[in-house]
């Protein structure tokens, strides 16, 4: 029994371990972080991004507002990046207002058999009805990296999606190498 519960304290710490590290939006930005995996050549590693990219983004018509899925750009045999568009990214109550944003993000991928370096920025800022808004993610920090007042649930929403996004791509990749 004592042996059966070592091996699941094991592989439990592992299966935990193994998950990329979460990354938390500053005044800054998104740092890069780095994450590891099983050894898998950079070419086929590229080539699951594309599909990941391809099923996670898949193009969409509401009525008049379309929106297309994944493009890739600056692709070799080792990188790659993919931008796309992410709906209800974030949102943030203000006086006593609920307001839900679209963004449109990039993901740049370094590979390197075992491991990966991935940058996630944000490009446009859109409202509800697909209108662009002249912010960036970094405008809704004070100089001193706070966040400005006003914005309630701001950063904790968009640190969800975008660790949402990047573990949901650590998956497929896993699953799919």
């Amino acid at each position: 029994m004592g042996k059966l519960y070592t091996f699941s304290c094991f592989l439990f710490l592992s299966l935990v371990n193994a998950q990329p590290p979460a990354v938390e939006l500053s005044s800054r930005g998104f740092a890069p972080i780095t994450i590891t995996l099983p050894a898998t050549t950079n070419e086929k590693l590229v080539e699951v991004s594309k599909a990941w990219a391809a099923a996670y983004n898949k193009p969409r018509t509401d009525g008049d507002q379309s929106e297309p899925g994944a493009d890739f750009t600056d692709v070799t045999e080792n990188t790659i990046t993919i931008s796309a568009f992410k709906r209800n990214a974030f949102n943030y109550r203000s006086n006593g207002e609920q307001y839900q944003f679209k963004i449109r993000y990039s993901m740049k991928l370094v590979f390197s058999q075992s491991k990966y370096t991935l940058t996630f920025t944000t490009g446009d800022i859109f409202d509800e009805n697909n209108k662009l808004i002249q912010y960036k993610l970094t405008d809704y920090f004070n100089d001193d990296g706070t966040v400005k007042d006003g914005y309630t649930g701001f950063k904790e929403s968009i640190d969800d999606t975008v660790n949402s996004i990047i573990l949901s791509h650590y998956n497929f990749i896993l699953n799919y190498r």
